[in-house]
């Protein structure tokens, strides 16, 4: 599956919220979370086909990575008119342009979405559950005490939102019109002098 962004394609993005530092190793526990992700199992493609169902070569993540962003994709975007695989895509994608920190800190947050559902009352995977069940999974994130866990469904929720209403599908819900070159406005270029570099 080809991911196209018509509107605002270009070099690789990230969601505006977001430090190129990372925002994992920012928080409480950072480095706790990762080594506790660098120890879960990596899952076997055959466990995780959604990314070769979808025809997605993958870039940056793992099946495994792909199919919880993709779970996580379907989960916050019910009701909204966006394929989750081509959201779970653009992830990647981008992903594997913008590259590290941010690279590593969302796949172990997805790694830990996949695998800690115990700490929201639930025993089956992330991608097990049913789109509503991991709705209310990542809930539990969003309003935990901890900052990390906060701050995980903050980035999962930034990165969906980010690549799914980026899309021109999503225009009529924005009420977006288009950029001033597609509604005809022309926007000339103009020399710039800088001056002197040195």
């Amino acid at each position: 599956m080809e991911t196209v962004l018509k509107s605002g394609s270009g070099p690789a993005r990230i969601p505006p919220t977001l430090d190129r530092r990372g925002f994992l190793r920012a928080t409480a526990g950072g480095a706790t979370a990762v080594a506790v992700a660098s120890l879960l199992p990596a899952g076997c493609a055959d466990e995780y086909p959604q990314a070769q169902a979808d025809g997605v070569a993958l870039q940056a993540l793992t099946p495994k990575e792909y199919a919880v962003a993709r779970a996580a994709a379907e989960a916050l975007l019910a009701g909204v008119p966006v394929e989750p695989a081509s959201v779970a895509a653009a992830i990647d994608t981008n992903l594997a342009a913008v590259g590290d920190p941010i690279r590593a800190d969302m796949k172990t947050v997805l790694t830990l979405l996949e695998h800690l559902t115990v700490l929201g009352g639930r025993f089956r995977r992330f991608t097990a559950l049913d789109p509503e069940a991991r709705l209310g999974y990542l809930l539990t994130w969003a309003r935990s005490r901890f900052a990390l866990r906060r701050a995980a469904f903050q980035a999962v929720r930034a990165f969906v939102y980010f690549f799914s209403y980026s899309q021109d599908v999503t225009r009529p819900l924005t009420g977006f019109e288009g950029t001033w070159p597609e509604r005809g406005v022309p926007i000339p270029a103009y020399p710039v002098d800088f001056g002197e570099v040195r």
